[in-house]
């Protein structure tokens, strides 16, 4: 197909999708596009990009955020073909070569230590999850947009929320209804897994955070990686709309990503 030019002079971000199958992220940069994991097959990544019309070689590199494979499932097929480099922590990257599924282009990176690409400066701040180096995001560019994203975090420590604090937009996770959950047939030590500190937030302590989280700046809320088995979108929508007008936030754009289909893309004014 015929791909619309990507001019993006401010920022923005397009889940192509975000849950337990598979989650990658379009950063659209004033320089440029990259993609933030990549946890479905190149084709499916392909695919949704087409469906968003997003040239596939207008991506520069992959962000990783963990090796879990529902974030780095295509990650080295997708970056071989495109001849860019994987960024990932170094635990990660070991990990990913142990098992071949590391990209022949690497860029390894510290967490919690900034680092430059042209246009845009990138944080890699560490989170609570069962994973080697886990991490979030934080993307400023050059014209001080800043998009931050943090999933895979089984709470909210003081360091992340102060991270992502002011974000013009924060992708955040929101997996689980805690009732949901316990009642769920999984087996008890995944429930406990979920429920723990390395595991994942669930609706009331993603709701509860946003007094922490969304400064004078934040526009847009984008709620990620929510589960189809543990949660209902119709409690979360009602938490998170209750939240925000407690907050006085009607100003917020905010929206539930979808596991099985793309978002429509975010852009900071």
């Amino acid at each position: 197909m015929l791909y619309a030019e990507q001019q993006c002079c401010y920022g923005g971000i397009t889940a192509l999708g975000s849950g337990s199958s598979g989650n990658a992220y379009v950063l659209h940069c004033p320089c440029g596009n990259y993609l933030l994991d990549a946890g479905f097959s190149r084709k499916e990544l392909c695919r949704r990009m087409d469906l968003c019309n997003i040239d596939p070689e207008s991506i520069r590199g992959v962000f990783i955020s963990h090796e879990h494979t529902d974030h780095v499932k295509g990650c080295r097929v997708f970056c071989d073909a495109y001849q860019i480099p994987a960024y990932v922590s170094g635990e990660t990257a070991d990990y990913l070569y142990r098992r071949k599924l590391l990209p022949e282009m690497v860029v390894e990176f510290i967490p919690n230590c900034r680092f430059m690409l042209p246009g845009m400066n990138v944080m890699p701040f560490q989170i609570p999850h069962d994973a080697l180096d886990p991490v979030g995001f934080t993307f400023t560019f050059d014209n001080d947009c800043r998009i931050a994203v943090a999933t895979d975090l089984g709470c909210m420590e003081k360091h992340i929320a102060q991270e992502l604090y002011n974000a013009d937009i924060l992708v955040l996770e929101a997996n689980y209804d805690l009732k949901m959950l316990l009642e769920s047939d999984r087996k008890n030590s995944l429930k406990h897994r979920i429920m723990g500190r390395s595991g994942h937030l669930d609706n009331r302590t993603t709701a509860e955070s946003l007094s922490r989280l969304l400064g004078p700046r934040t526009r847009s809320l984008l709620l990620a990686h929510i589960s189809s088995e543990c949660n209902d979108r119709g409690l979360l929508g009602g938490l998170i709309a209750g939240e925000l007008d407690a907050l006085a936030r009607q100003d917020i754009v905010w929206r539930l990503l979808e596991q099985d289909a793309p978002d429509v893309g975010c852009y900071a004014l």
